[in-house]
């Protein structure tokens, strides 16, 4: 069965497809997890809407970015774009974490409807049906829709592959810049984008343009030399959590021994990499160059970069992995039915857990 109609590089054509779905399930997704929220902490949502890494965020919102050389844990560990737009609201008067919240809900939104509209235009509507399923369906989407940077990151990776699509190189690299200072991952994409321009021999305007995502990857660092004297502060700062610098085989053994022993969690993690990898190995035609290099560079990150804690939502924030599930999907109904209503019932389970303060990954 043919898949593709063109690479994603070529400009647009068709007809326009309709929004009404990805908007009617990505509502129904996050009212899956408001509910759950509500039963498990029914008279304090908006509070637990900033547990974990929220509250890191939020002290970033209010006291900004603090950092010594004496291996505590800093708030300079997370990227700056996130609280930097959740600061604005904050300042209109919404209280954090709400604040966050809202910022995180509404770019997780856009990224939905643009990630809809570039499947389409990369493979066909049914497809991009099953990968907003895929993205809204699947337990790390959680992140998405609490204080968290989840949503922002898709929104920016999002507006690149569009941009791509588009050959619109410098919004792209505007985009890759913002990514890159959203999470650390963004530096994947900037440079994905980047050698992807160079490979596929655009001309020399547009890989200039491609390079302004460099920006963000070089902008963080320079302010931590700056305020700290210290360039690498968020890698010294993140390594209070990990620990452990480089592959670490006892934590993925750790991994596969908890998903082995029913831990949910592990489960997901195993499986997005399971079923992820081999699903862009074997639909890659579908898929630019840009994002064959961003899904190489991500397993590089999350392989070297110490412990697989949160393994299963750096996967799920590589876009390209998103698609080629929709197309798994879309090839194996059965499959991707089953698989949404297993996601649902962990997203529902991993809420109420979350609003707890138990650790979800």
């Amino acid at each position: 069965m043919q898949h593709t109609r063109e690479r994603s590089s070529l400009p647009i054509s068709g007809r326009k497809s309709s929004l009404k779905f990805p908007l009617i399930f990505w509502f129904f997704t996050r009212v899956v997890i408001l509910v759950a929220f509500l039963a498990a902490e029914p008279h304090g949502v908006a509070g637990a809407l900033g547990n974990w890494d929220g509250a890191w965020y939020g002290s970033i919102v209010h006291h900004g970015y603090a950092f010594a050389t004496d291996g505590k844990k800093y708030n300079v560990a997370f990227f700056p774009l996130f609280p930097l737009l959740s600061t604005i609201l904050v300042r209109a008067g919404i209280a954090w974490p709400l604040a966050g919240a809202l910022v995180n809900n509404f770019a997780f939104l856009v990224a939905m409807l643009l990630l809809y509209r570039y499947t389409c235009i990369c493979t066909d509507e049914r497809t991009a049906r099953w990968v907003t399923v895929a993205t809204c369906a699947s337990p790390p989407s959680l992140f998405c829709s609490v204080a968290y940077s989840e949503g922002v990151f898709l929104l920016f990776s999002a507006v690149v592959f569009w941009a791509v699509c588009r050959r619109q190189y410098l919004y792209a690299g505007i985009a890759a810049a913002a990514a890159a200072a959203t999470r650390p991952f963004g530096a994947a994409l900037a440079f994905a984008l980047l050698i992807s321009a160079i490979v596929e021999r655009r001309n020399a305007r547009e890989v200039l343009a491609a390079a302004t995502g460099l920006i963000g990857v070089v902008a963080f660092p320079a302010y931590c030399l700056i305020r700290f004297g210290d360039a690498f502060a968020t890698v010294h700062a993140a390594h209070a959590w990990r620990h452990v610098s480089g592959f670490d085989g006892a934590g993925w053994l750790a991994l596969a021994r908890g998903a082995l022993l029913g831990n949910i969690n592990d489960r997901v993690s195993l499986f997005l990499i399971a079923v992820g990898i081999p699903c862009a190995m074997k639909y890659h035609r579908s898929l630019n160059p840009m994002a064959i290099f961003f899904i190489a560079f991500s397993l590089f990150l999350i392989l070297f970069a110490g412990p697989p804690i949160s393994v299963g939502r750096y996967i799920y924030a590589c876009v390209p992995f998103l698609i080629v599930l929709g197309i798994w999907f879309r090839r194996f109904p059965f499959i991707g039915y089953s698989a949404a209503v297993a996601g649902l019932a962990i997203l529902f389970l991993d809420a109420m857990a979350f609003a707890r303060f138990q650790w979800v990954g």
